[in-house]
């Protein structure tokens, strides 16, 4: 493959792809869209740059949703050690906005939150409407195990998010 049609396949692949990986990362940083858009630029870079490294027989979606994840992940650990800080999310007012759904959606991401890492990506790509497929080879799980799984997360959540308790 030439290198123009390899930069058209990629750019092909970051028009399909940007807005997915975008709001899997919203999820990562509680709607900071700031540091969500860093992340989604750092994971299409980094695929860029091992894009030789990609398998053709493998399925891409789920090869960037991994560099994303990981992408991700490595980026919360660095802003825990160097801040100790906790990220409040800056509602812009608009003429559309709810204060009711606004305060249902941050219940959510709160109560998501308090899930382990895998089951808080798990639910986000859930959320995010990412095929059972695509997810199953992401995390390497069977289909009977994930949608166990996603039972049982759904079951923790919703006392969480109906009563705000855990």
């Amino acid at each position: 493959m030439s290198s123009s049609e390899e930069e058209k396949l990629f750019k092909t692949r970051f028009e399909e792809h940007k807005d997915a990986v975008f709001r899997l990362c919203l999820g990562y940083f509680r709607q900071d869209s700031v540091l969500a858009e860093d992340a989604l630029q750092e994971t299409f870079v980094k695929a860029w740059i091992h894009r030789k490294q990609f398998r053709e027989d493998s399925n891409w979606q789920t090869w960037i949703y991994r560099i994303a994840v990981n992408t991700c992940l490595l980026q919360l650990k660095k802003e825990k050690k160097e801040a100790q800080k906790s990220a409040e999310l800056a509602i812009q007012p608009h003429s559309e906005y709810d204060p009711e759904q606004e305060r249902q959606i941050q219940r959510m991401y709160a109560c998501i939150d308090q899930l382990s890492s895998q089951n808080r990506l798990l639910i986000l790509m859930v959320l995010e409407g990412i095929s059972y497929a695509t997810i199953e080879e992401t995390l390497g799980l069977s289909s009977e195990n994930l949608r166990v799984k996603i039972h049982r997360i759904k079951k923790q959540l919703y006392p969480c998010i109906s009563h705000g308790k855990p």
